[in-house]
């Protein structure tokens, strides 16, 4: 018989400007074809060596990912591109991408994801089958991420997300890989703690990257949280996400960052991290999340406001 998940711990258990620093203090960010401004942005408010995931655009061509990817190092950032499995027509065509990106960014580290497609263009379905094709390590790679879902997947049963989640982070460790979990992003504190406590549970160990909404308005989050399947509604957006707090005009995920420092100051999340999707623009997000993570923080009601 099963052994039953552990509870969260109470709200707030050790609730300091020192605890959500301290949660904050390794953040990376997502971006979507981003400018030279944005990555600058990126460094000049987080610093060099900020972790920063390059999505992959299946209706642009793969050289731009590694353009990007090349840009970012050149700013002194560490890129982390996203590699679609389902968008490479053959296993020839993924490994020239693969090679590229560590040969001209320096990449050694990506995350993998089946993509969003429905049909696959080649012979990959699964991001599994990347993790153990010796692709990765043929180029350098040392490094690879598997996307988690807090909410469920909008198609797929969580027993099998699960063990497919399980078989991927074994898989990496066999082949000589190290492996850390980057979720989607989430509006509920609780649902995200219940989550990672059910890695835990289920033995693995790994870092775990906790995804959050940047800086926004209210319009942007449901749009992205309907494009993505990430269960949301205005009640409960405005619950879960602070959206009464600004900054800049716009919502910030405040009241769930402190609902996780708290949690993460007990010890019972293990080793996690924030990673910031920059809905509401990169230098916004970045500046946000640096502000916070240097503790540029009052503490207000469920969450507090950041200095400008």
């Amino acid at each position: 018989m099963a052994a039953p998940l552990r509870k969260p711990a109470p709200r707030f258990e050790s609730d300091t400007v020192d605890g959500i620093r301290t949660f904050l203090s390794d953040f990376s960010v997502e971006v979507t074809r981003p400018k030279l401004a944005d990555l600058e942005a990126i460094r000049d408010s987080a610093g060099a060596g900020t972790r920063v995931y390059v999505s992959a655009i299946p209706t642009r061509p793969s050289s731009e990912l590694v353009e990007q990817s090349a840009m970012a190092r050149q700013c002194g950032l560490e890129p982390i591109p996203h590699i679609a499995v389902r968008n490479y027509t053959s296993r020839d065509e993924l490994s020239a991408l693969i090679g590229r990106l560590s040969a001209e960014a320096g990449v050694r580290h990506v995350l993998v994801i089946s993509g969003d497609r429905g049909d696959s263009a080649g012979p990959f379905t699964a991001s599994l089958e990347i993790i153990e094709s010796g692709i990765l390590q043929q180029h350098g790679i040392t490094h690879v991420s598997i996307a988690g879902h807090p909410d469920g997947h909008p198609v797929v049963a969580n027993d099998v997300m699960y063990r497919a989640l399980v078989a991927k982070i074994e898989a990496a460790e066999q082949s000589g890989l190290v492996a850390d979990i980057v979720t989607q992003f989430g509006f509920d504190a609780q649902a995200i703690t219940r989550w990672v406590m059910k890695m835990r549970d289920l033995g693995i160990e790994c870092p775990v990257r906790i995804g959050l909404a940047g800086p926004t308005n209210l319009t942007t989050l449901l749009k992205y949280a309907q494009r993505c399947g990430v269960k949301a509604s205005i009640g409960g957006i405005t619950k879960h996400a602070g959206l009464v707090k600004n900054l800049f005009g716009v919502s910030a995920p405040d009241s769930v960052v402190r609902v996780l420092a708290g949690e993460n100051a007990t010890g019972s999340l293990g080793n996690v991290a924030v990673h910031y999707f920059s809905f509401g623009g990169v230098a916004a997000t970045s500046k946000w999340a640096a502000h916070a993570a240097q503790g540029r923080i009052t503490l207000e009601g469920d969450g507090f406001s950041v200095e400008p």
